[in-house]
């Protein structure tokens, strides 16, 4: 149902690492939280002044808290709800969309955020699970969709396996939209989280290649993994056709991988998925010193074959899920 605001901030939260609470990606609100749910109750964060402030200042058409440069949405004015959201400063309903970042776990090291293999420590681990039960689980009980985890990977994570496992069980009725490299996403892993299609509402795989070759740029042994991950996305691509989810694949862009657009646009419309594209920036990445990846900057070296590439009108035809800063470029 299309509307004339964002409703986000009345419909969603997203829980970092540190329990810092957003009300969608921190880079589209600039950083803007309303509080922090390690520290507060959920009802002091839902609906802290904060939360009000930003809640009154949407309804008002006032988005100086938004960034228009990052947020696929704000310039378009293309703003959507699927619950007819009653969107008042003071929310007495909880958040319906819940995603959490707080898990850093993950099977792969990709370069585009990390430097090396995360794994959490035993004590780590041991401290999230006896949280799923008392804390994690409770945040969901008005929830219709659990988004999970764009910061580690939902199927590489034992915490995060947990967490969907009795989830499911708990909340027969709450959808997944998992945000994943796609390695481990396949009938197997759906089947021993007891997570079958009707309870899918979208698949987001990170990928930033076309190619096995500039896969293993990205990640290491990606020339190994590439052959299965696609193997993994025809599969989702077969099970769409028969189910109503959203498959999503990403690509943020980068030197090493920027020739490749057009070819993605490709695969993903082989594997009946839509293409995302984003630029690469710092504060997404926990791997240092990769200045050297802001090529749509005019002053980076490969800047003009960037902008070669981008005259590829394929790139237009999914113009909607690319970042508004790439998009202008393309547009120019």
């Amino acid at each position: 149902m299309s509307v004339e605001y964002c409703t986000r901030p009345f419909e969603e939260i997203e829980i970092h690492h540190t329990g810092e609470v957003y009300t969608c990606c921190p880079n589209w609100n600039k950083f803007y939280s309303i509080g922090n749910i390690f520290k507060d109750s959920i009802d002091e964060v839902w609906n802290s002044d904060k939360a009000q402030e930003l809640r009154k200042r949407i309804l008002n058409k006032d988005y100086s808290l938004c960034d228009k440069n990052t947020c696929i949405y704000c310039n378009e004015k293309i703003y959507f709800s699927n619950y007819g959201t009653k969107c008042t400063p003071i929310m007495e309903q909880y958040p319906l969309i819940v995603k959490f970042c707080y898990d850093y776990e993950c099977n792969i090291a990709c370069s585009i955020c990390r430097d090396k293999m995360k794994r959490l420590t035993d004590e780590e681990l041991e401290t999230l699970n006896s949280k799923i039960d008392t804390f994690f689980l409770p945040l969901l009980k008005s929830a219709k969709t659990l988004i999970i985890n764009s910061y580690g990977d939902p199927f590489g994570s034992r915490h995060s396996r947990q967490v969907i496992q009795k989830a499911a069980q708990k909340y027969p009725e709450l959808k997944f939209d998992f945000h994943t490299n796609g390695i481990l996403c396949n009938e197997q892993n759906f089947k021993n989280l007891n997570i079958t299609p009707d309870r899918i509402e979208k698949i987001r795989i990170s990928i930033h290649a076309a190619t096995k070759e500039t896969y293993g740029k990205i990640i290491p042994n990606g020339e190994i993994y590439f052959p299965k991950l696609v193997e993994n996305l025809k599969y989702l691509g077969e099970l769409k056709k028969t189910n109503n989810f959203q498959f999503y694949i990403h690509f943020v862009v980068t030197r090493f991988n920027y020739k490749e657009m057009p070819d993605f646009v490709r695969l993903a419309q082989d594997v009946n998925a839509i293409p995302c594209f984003w630029e690469f920036r710092q504060e997404n990445c926990a791997y240092p010193n990769q200045d050297n990846h802001y090529i749509y900057r005019e002053e980076h070296p490969l800047h003009q074959d960037f902008l070669n590439v981008l005259k590829d009108p394929i790139l237009l035809t999914y113009k909607e899920n690319i970042s508004p800063l790439i998009l202008n470029l393309i547009k120019k």
